[in-house]
């Protein structure tokens, strides 16, 4: 196992460096000057020589490859360069804006498997019932309905109609949670659906009429047979989901008017503060690679049929 977590870890090395690679290509090649900008903060209206000695004092002048290898080296010591916007370390500009993230990404976690799971077991259990119908009519409008558009619909009503939240940014727990609910659209019919089908395929199984036969309770043979076999599929969509939730904040936020990071890298793109969005774009892809090596290491604990080298 362990030798197992040190491959992976070093694999990460290459992947890291390629990405960082087309960050940087890419946000380069973003319209804009970013010397132009970098006057602006000196000089209210800057001339073109004084534009060109921002070009060379921050290096902007470099072939690409020079500048790429002078912002890794700063980048392995965390230091991604400063906001443009705030003249704060772009680190730090996202490490203050991240909790919040995080926090609106573990509340959407939380109530998707709250509602989620048991329907999808549900589902399963009462396949082909009215109940099953019921709950499949839910996740078939769950899965065709645009996350945006159920967070904009929840803002008028509860803050315009109801003035239970601010449209401008509220302070209560209602609007986070309401947030979270909206992120989680499209989500909660993908989970439900493929719980429901790989319970069902599972409860099929010679093992599982086995177990009933022996006198075991429907919630034991359900849980502790049924659903720890079906899991894994589930997982992998699951931990994508994670990701999903954690990386495409950006538009919930900014219709909650929530200050996390995901607001924060859809303003670095409007004022073009390339430190702070290729700060974000390399973190989220080091979130990325770890996730998916966490979920590989919990397919062993939940099978032990799954046998990692």
């Amino acid at each position: 196992m362990l030798r197992y977590i040190i491959k992976r870890l070093l694999a990460l090395i290459p992947i890291i460096l390629i990405m960082s690679m087309i960050v940087f290509g890419l946000t380069e090649l973003a319209s804009g000057d970013p010397a132009r900008i970098l006057a602006e903060m000196t000089y209210e209206h800057p001339t073109n020589e004084q534009v060109e000695w921002a070009r060379h004092e921050y290096g902007l002048d470099q072939p690409i490859y020079k500048q790429y290898i002078n912002w890794a080296g700063k980048a392995l010591h965390g230091d991604f360069g400063f906001s443009y916007n705030t003249r704060r370390s772009a680190l730090e500009e996202i490490g203050i804006k991240l909790p919040i993230t995080i926090k609106l990404a573990v509340t959407s976690v939380i109530i998707l498997l709250v509602i989620g799971v048991p329907l999808g077991i549900l589902s399963a259990v009462f396949e082909n019932k009215w109940l099953d119908r019921i709950i499949q009519i839910f996740s078939f409008f769950d899965v065709s309905m645009p996350g945006f558009w159920i967070g904009l619909m929840m803002l008028y009503i509860f803050g315009v109609k109801l003035k239970v939240i601010s449209i401008l940014g509220s302070a209560t727990a209602a609007a986070p949670v309401l947030a979270a609910i909206a992120m989680d659209i499209g989500h909660f019919g993908i989970i439900i659906r493929l719980i429901r089908t790989n319970l069902i395929e599972v409860l099929h199984k010679g093992y599982i009429r086995t177990a009933k036969a022996k006198g075991l309770s429907s919630f034991s043979v359900i849980v502790k047979h049924g659903l720890k076999n079906a899991i894994l599929p589930v997982l992998t969509r699951f931990s994508s989901m994670c990701v999903s939730l954690l990386c495409g904040s950006a538009v919930i936020e900014s219709i909650f008017a929530i200050q996390g990071v995901g607001n924060l890298a859809l303003v670095s793109v409007q004022i073009k503060d390339l430190p702070v969005l290729q700060c974000y774009i390399l973190l989220i892809t080091v979130f990325v690679v770890v996730m998916n090596l966490f979920v590989d290491i919990l397919y062993s604990f939940i099978d032990a049929r799954i046998q990692i080298m």
